[in-house]
């Protein structure tokens, strides 16, 4: 097997805590990587300030804000129809579980709703 230009790869080591491990681990299956491509990835990227290594900047802000609006538009209807119906709870259930989802996967920040 004829080895990359930069060299042998080799084994190394590095320290986590067992909750890091598992953030890194689940974004590199997300990202479809092996964990070892992911770190390199990550890390080379954000070493590298060239727009190469710079990810596309997403849509343009006018588009993120009407993404946003048509959500926030479409959860409140849903709000009012649960409250409505009298199932205040379910809604403060889901949006209770949504918000631990964001806090366990780094999307959001902690805010709270």
């Amino acid at each position: 097997m004829a080895q990359p230009p930069e060299g042998r790869r080799r084994q190394r080591s590095i320290m986590t805590t067992d909750s890091e491990w598992e953030l890194i681990t689940s974004r590199a299956r997300r990202a479809g990587m092996t964990t070892s491509q992911f770190i390199v990835h990550r890390t080379l990227d954000a070493a590298d300030p060239s727009p190469a290594a710079t990810p596309p900047p997403g849509p343009p802000p006018g588009v993120q804000r009407r993404m946003a609006l048509a959500m926030l538009v479409i959860a409140r209807i849903e709000e009012k129809r649960l409250r409505d119906a009298g199932n205040d709870s379910i809604w403060d259930q889901l949006v209770a579980e949504e918000s631990a989802f964001l806090d366990s996967e780094d999307l959001m920040g902690s805010e709270s709703p």
